[in-house]
C-alpha cells in the first residue's frame, strides 16, 4: 500500500468518525422526539439512523483492517474487509426497509394522530445534521465504505426534506395518512440504496470484473503492441473498488529472455496509466499453445 492510499485512508478514518458523532446525536434526539410526536416517519428515521450508526461503525473498522499491512496468511492484504462490511450493510438496510414498510402499512390501516410542529421541528434539525454529513462524506472519493455511507445520508437529506413537507400539510389539512405514506416512500429510497451498495459488494467478494473496467477493452489495447500476438487466460478483478488486480498470459514474438523485461514494463504502464490496474501477474510465453508451458520465456509480479 502507498503512503498516498494510506493517508487517503486515515482521512477517510476520521470523516467516519466525525459523521459517527453527529449521527449518534442525531438518533438520540430523533429516538425521543419520535415517541414525543408519535410520529411514524421521525421513528422510523430514527431507526435507519441506528442502522447508519451500526454502519459507520463497521466501515470505520473496516478501513482500519485495510490499514493493516499483507502478512503470511493473508497476502493480499486486507482489502476485502472493505466489501464484507458494506454487504453486511447492505443486507441489514434490505431488513430494515421491510420492517419500515410493514409498520406503514399498519398505519395506513389504523391511522393514528401526530404532533406536526414537533415532528416539523424534528425534521428540520435531522435535515441540517444529515446535510453537515454529507458535506464532510463526499470528501472520502470512491471508498465502497465511504460512498456507501454518503448515499445512505442522500437519502436521509430526502427524507427529511418530505418529513418537513409531510409535517405541513398535517397541519394545514389534518389528513394523518401523509406520515406512513412518507415512510413507505422512505423505505423504497432505503431498499434501492442498500441494494446497489449490496451487488457492488458481492461481485466484488465474487471476484467479477470491475464495472469501469472492461476485459475485452484490455485485450484490444494490449494486443495494439507489436511485440504481442495474443492475449490469453486474461481475468480481472477486484481486491477492493479501489485495488483492481490483473492476471494474464502473454503471447509473443520469439526472442532472448533478456529482451523481454522492455514488453512487461510497457504492458504495466498501459494497465496503470490508462486502466487504473496496479497489481498484475502478466506471463510471457512463446509456444502458441496455452497449456505447453515448455517455452515460456519469463514472469514478472508486479505489486
Amino acid at each position: 500500500m502507498t503512503e498516498d492510499t494510506v493517508g487517503t485512508h486515515k482521512q477517510n478514518e476520521k470523516l467516519i468518525r466525525f459523521s459517527i458523532l453527529i449521527t449518534f446525536l442525531m438518533f438520540s434526539s430523533q429516538l425521543v422526539g419520535g415517541f414525543i410526536t408519535n410520529s411514524l416517519a421521525i421513528m422510523s428515521d430514527a431507526w435507519h439512523l441506528l442502522s447508519d450508526l451500526l454502519a459507520l461503525f463497521l466501515s470505520w473498522y473496516a478501513i482500519k483492517q485495510t490499514l493493516k499491512p499483507a502478512d503470511a496468511k493473508h497476502t493480499y492484504g486486507y482489502h476485502r474487509f472493505g466489501s464484507l462490511a458494506a454487504l453486511i450493510n447492505g443486507l441489514t438496510l434490505i431488513c430494515i426497509s421491510v420492517f419500515i414498510s410493514y409498520h406503514a402499512i399498519i398505519r395506513i390501516i389504523n391511522p393514528s394522530p401526530v404532533h406536526s410542529t414537533g415532528m416539523m421541528w424534528l425534521a428540520l434539525v435531522g435535515f441540517v445534521g444529515t446535510f453537515l454529513i454529507v458535506i464532510v462524506l463526499r470528501q472520502g472519493g470512491q471508498n465502497i465504505n465511504v460512498r456507501s455511507a454518503l448515499i445512505h445520508f442522500l437519502g436521509d437529506v430526502l427524507s427529511y426534506l418530505g418529513i418537513l413537507i409531510g409535517g405541513l400539510v398535517i397541519k394545514l389539512t389534518g389528513w394523518m395518512l401523509v406520515d406512513p405514506i412518507l415512510s413507505g416512500l422512505f423505505a423504497l429510497i432505503i431498499l434501492k440504496n442498500a441494494w446497489l451498495i449490496t451487488k457492488e459488494a458481492a461481485e466484488i467478494l465474487l471476484e467479477a470484473v470491475p464495472s469501469e473496467v472492461s476485459v475485452e477493452a484490455v485485450k484490444a489495447r494490449l494486443l495494439q503492441e507489436e511485440d504481442i500476438l495474443n492475449v490469453l487466460d486474461l481475468h480481472i478483478w477486484g481486491l477492493s473498488n479501489e485495488h483492481i488486480s490483473l492476471s494474464a498470459h502473454i503471447q509473443i514474438h520469439d526472442m532472448p529472455v533478456k529482451d523481454t523485461d522492455r514488453i512487461l514494463r510497457k504492458i504495466e504502464k498501459v494497465l496503470l496509466d490508462e486502466f487504473k490496474i496496479a497489481h498484475t501477474t502478466i506471463q510471457l510465453q512463446t509456444n502458441e499453445n496455452y497449456h505447453n508451458k515448455s517455452k515460456d520465456t519469463g514472469a514478472l509480479q508486479v505489486h
